[in-house]
């Protein structure tokens, strides 16, 4: 990635061990989201810490080392305004815990959390080919780095409110 980007989010798929991804849907405006936000002061510029800090607020996971699989140069965004081109980082990262339901800090909502195939994400989202590519680099990165399976199942499920994986 180019030093000159700042890098204002990072978003990330979020692997279990057999192979498939959390996904959050944001009970607040009922959107689908892969866990992860906005780089904030104390994250101290690092998309990693942004990550891990995101997760364990959005959906209460601990999580592995992260992985850098890429970046999205974002030249629109009125979020930012003022800041110039930016950089929306996308590791892949192993989920170690996942940890009973509770309230979002920073948004007040209770996310709905999901576990899905890679693929199935993309398709659930509509991201076409490019989202298919990201995805690939993610279950390439869960193949190599952890020895995860590729999922093959399209079955999406929902993580019990008290925590774990089924």
């Amino acid at each position: 990635m180019p030093d000159h980007l700042k890098v204002v989010q990072s978003w990330g798929w979020l692997f279990i061990p057999d192979g498939r991804c959390i996904v959050l849907i944001d009970t607040i405006h009922m959107l689908p989201v892969l866990p992860g936000g906005s780089v904030e002061d104390e994250d101290h510029d690092d998309p990693s810490a942004t990550l891990e800090r995101e997760a364990a607020e959005e959906a209460q996971l601990a999580l592995g080392p992260a992985h850098y699989l890429g970046y999205l140069r974002d030249e629109t965004s009125d979020a930012y305004d003022g800041i110039g081109p930016r950089a929306r980082v996308r590791m892949a990262a192993s989920v170690t815990r996942i940890g009973a339901s509770a309230i979002d800090p920073a948004t007040g909502a209770t996310m709905i959390r999901l576990l899905a195939a890679p693929h199935r994400i993309v398709e659930l989202f509509g991201w076409g080919e490019q989202g298919r590519r990201l995805a690939d680099a993610a279950i390439r990165a869960a193949r190599d780095l952890w020895g995860y399976p590729e999922a093959s199942s399209s079955a999406v499920s929902e993580i019990p409110l008290e925590g774990g994986w089924a």
